[in-house]
């Protein structure tokens, strides 16, 4: 009886060290789970918050870009202002003297500067690529988030993260909207 009842503690004990061993590796298990998808969760935060950022950066650079247009453009327009009054002192002045307006026919006259349109032209262009770029940048953030979430669906379930709708990020004009819309778009024509 002696060794019945020792054998009976024997096995108790491998079946207690058994159970706690399986115990062990369930925590072992949950323990690297929750860590995997805390991760995930880190990375997500990281792609949104990415992605915000860039929204804010292009948000400023379209307000630079129109900036430097305006102010561009005040120039060009400034030129033309003083090139109107200088023409019109000339042109007044020797039509009072008509000596002085054959002489206008073979002197050199002030000429309007055409390289501030065309600097202006380039900056125009420079800028819409600029943000072009930036503009798909911000897309191709969106589409890593949204496929990164969709990915980890354990995490995603817990966290609830939703994905984004990249038309709310994106800066496009009403003929964009439309040819979209309709499927349909014309040539563009540059004079009427």
């Amino acid at each position: 009886m002696a060794q019945a009842e020792g054998s009976n503690r024997g096995s108790t004990k491998l079946l207690a060290l058994g159970c706690l061993g399986f115990i062990g590796v369930v925590l072992i298990i949950v323990l690297i789970g929750a860590a995997v998808i805390w991760g995930h969760r880190n990375t997500a935060v990281a792609l949104d918050e990415q992605i915000k950022a860039q929204y804010l950066s292009n948000q400023s650079n379209y307000d630079n870009m129109w900036k430097r247009f305006k102010e561009m453009a005040q120039v060009t327009d400034m030129q033309a202002d003083d090139m109107k009054k200088v023409y019109g002192d000339i042109i007044s002045g020797r039509y009072q003297d008509s000596s002085l307006l054959f002489q206008m026919v073979q002197e050199q006259n002030p000429r309007m500067d055409s390289s501030l349109y065309t600097k202006l032209q380039n900056e125009v262009s420079a800028g819409r690529t600029e943000f072009d770029r930036n503009q798909k940048e911000v897309l191709d953030q969106i589409r890593e988030y949204n496929t990164f979430i969709r990915k980890h669906v354990i995490m995603n379930a817990i966290f609830r993260f939703k994905e984004l709708d990249g038309s709310k990020y994106m800066i496009t004009s009403d003929r964009t909207s439309n040819a979209f819309e309709t499927g349909k778009d014309d040539e563009i024509k540059l004079r009427e």
